[in-house]
C-alpha cells in the first residue's frame, strides 16, 4: 500500500520512504468489499438466527459463482456448436478435417460431462469441465 503526500509534524526531517503502521483490517475490508462489486456478489445482513461473518468470500458465494459461470460457459457451449451445426446442415458437401470433427466430439462431450459433475455437487470439476468445453467448442 502506497500513500502519498504523508504529512506528519516533523515534514522537515522525514526521510523517504518512510515506514507507516496501517490497520490492515479496514486495508482488506474496503479490498474485499471492491472484489465483491466486481464479482458482482451483493451484501448480505446478518439476521438473529444467521451469523453472517465479513471475513473474505462465504462459501456459498463461491458456490454461486461457480455456478453462475458454469452456467455460462455451457450455454456459450451450446451456442456455438448449434451455429456449426446449423451452417453444416446449410452446406451438405463441405468437408471437415479429422482434428476438427475430434474437437467438435470433444465439446460435446465436456459439456455432457459438466452438466454431470454439477447433478454430483462437484462444483470445481464441472466448471473447469465447462471452460474446456467452452475452449474446444469456440477454437
Amino acid at each position: 500500500v502506497h500513500i502519498y503526500n504523508y504529512i506528519t509534524e516533523d515534514s522537515d526531517n522525514v526521510k523517504f520512504p518512510m515506514k507507516l503502521d496501517i490497520d490492515m483490517e479496514k486495508v482488506v475490508g474496503v479490498w474485499v468489499g471492491q472484489i465483491r462489486s466486481l464479482l458482482g456478489i451483493e451484501e448480505v445482513t446478518a439476521y438473529e438466527t444467521l451469523p453472517v461473518p465479513s471475513v473474505g468470500i462465504r462459501e456459498w458465494e463461491k458456490d454461486f459463482q461457480l455456478r453462475h459461470r458454469l452456467l455460462e460457459n455451457i450455454l456459450d457451449s451450446k451456442s456455438t456448436l448449434s451455429s456449426l451445426s446449423h451452417l453444416l446442415s446449410q452446406i451438405p458437401n463441405i468437408v471437415i478435417r479429422e482434428d476438427i470433427g475430434q474437437m467438435v466430439v470433444k465439446a460435446v462431450e465436456k459439456v455432457a460431462t459438466s452438466s454431470a459433475l454439477v447433478e454430483e455437487a462437484k462444483l470445481v470439476e464441472g466448471y473447469q469441465a465447462s471452460r474446456e468445453a467452452l475452449e474446444l467448442s469456440e477454437t
